[in-house]
């Protein structure tokens, strides 16, 4: 029995050793295993070290950056409101405005410029209608042909009614545009070359239309016209007319034979104008071309008309017979 006890306790002790020898050397283990982790090759320090190193720098490269883009903005706004202290200072100038003939490349576009009016360039001409943008003047007129005689015929009347005038301080121009520009009153001559001119014989007001009326309006005038018959006209009298505002006066030939025939024309055209809103003309119309004029309502009067009805050019021209083919 005593043997049994000695062995179990001798067994037990066994035991009880060998268990805290395994946890010694499981402990002892651990450790080793812990600080041969723990305890980096010369390598690796060196890689840490650099590393550190660099994360250190960053770190103060990031800092600084910050510092200067902070600076940055402040100098940028510090300017950026100089800047603008200073423009509000500069006084502002407008754009120049397209030339003319660049905007007359573009009639449908409009024009952003403002239009100004120049009497100056037109021989002192006020307009009559104001100007207003995406509107088109537009005149229905018969025209006569001149033939060479008359056309120096015309050139003569003009140098004798200047020669009148002279006194007053009048200027008369002639509403053929090339005798403004050449005033010299020569004999027919076989060799010269003439230039065709032509009388015009107004059919209507002047007539403000949009540009896209335009066609549509032309269309309908060649409609009327469509079946109308060739005539005859002659002048019959030299008289004075004057504009709707009394700025311009013109000496005009006066149409005697073939008033009946431009009445019945006038009257398709005021049917058309009225189809566009635009105004008929006169009630009771006395047909004309003009041939000169002057600027004032009274510049040509009837007194100087009758001087000129009375020399031999009117009777000349009292016996030209014209012939009108078409508008």
């Amino acid at each position: 029995m005593s043997e049994l006890v000695d062995y179990e306790s001798s067994d037990s002790e066994i035991n009880s050793k060998q268990l805290n020898d395994i946890s010694q050397q499981e402990s002892n283990l651990s450790l080793v295993d812990y600080l041969s982790d723990y305890h980096l090759s010369d390598e690796e320090e060196k890689k840490n070290e650099i590393d550190k190193n660099w994360e250190e720098n960053t770190s103060s490269e990031t800092v600084l950056k910050r510092k200067e883009i902070y600076v940055l903005d402040k100098e940028s706004t510090i300017a950026s409101k100089k800047r603008g202290s200073i423009l509000k200072e500069l006084p502002r100038k407008d754009l120049p405005p397209l030339p003319s003939d660049f905007l007359q490349l573009y009639p449908g576009k409009k024009d952003y410029t403002k239009h100004i009016d120049d009497p100056s360039l037109h021989q002192g001409r006020i307009r009559t209608s104001p100007h207003v943008e995406g509107n088109w003047a537009t005149h229905v007129y018969l025209e006569v042909v001149l033939t060479e005689e008359m056309d120096l015929i015309i050139k003569k009347i003009k140098k004798l009614t200047q020669e009148v005038v002279n006194e007053d301080g009048v200027k008369i121009f002639s509403c053929i545009e090339k005798h403004n520009v050449n005033d010299d009153v020569d004999e027919l001559d076989d060799n010269d070359y003439f230039e065709e001119t032509k009388l015009h014989i107004s059919l209507s007001r002047p007539l403000l239309l949009k540009y896209h009326h335009i066609e549509n309006f032309w269309t309908k005038i060649k409609k009327g016209f469509l079946n109308r018959k060739r005539f005859s006209l002659s002048f019959a009298n030299i008289a004075g007319f004057s504009n709707d505002d009394d700025t311009r006066s013109f000496m005009a030939l006066e149409v005697g034979k073939g008033s009946s025939e431009l009445k019945s024309m006038v009257n398709i055209v005021n049917k058309v104008a009225k189809d566009f809103q635009q105004k008929p003309f006169y009630e009771n119309p006395r047909f004309h071309a003009s041939i000169l004029w002057a600027l004032g309502g009274s510049s040509i009067d009837s007194s100087l008309c009758d001087a000129i009805k009375e020399t031999e050019f009117f009777e000349l021209i009292s016996q030209h017979i014209f012939f009108i083919n078409c508008m």
